[in-house]
């Protein structure tokens, strides 16, 4: 499966680029999330907490909020963002 990944604030610079194309074996979120630390792992420490998201890691599949298990299809486009704040 082929994937678009669209990363914000300081997923970005871990990576240095703010899309990625993946391809990944797996179905769902979490799986991507795996997929893409594998390619770039600085982000491990970024987003992982004992085995799963860190609970600040918001994740959108095609604009809409996602969780772990969600599932993915061929051409879907994630979008991963650091928590937001404002004021």
């Amino acid at each position: 499966m082929k994937i678009s990944v669209r990363l914000f604030a300081n997923f970005r610079e871990a990576v240095g680029k703010k899309d990625v194309s993946l391809s990944m074996n797996g179905d769902n979120v979490m799986a991507a999330v795996l997929a893409l630390i594998s390619l770039y792992p600085s982000l491990g420490p970024l987003m992982l907490h004992e085995g799963g998201l860190k609970p600040y890691v918001n994740v959108l599949v095609n604009g809409r909020k996602a969780e772990p298990a969600d599932k993915l299809k061929d051409g879907d486009e994630l979008a991963i963002f650091p928590p937001v704040s404002g004021g």
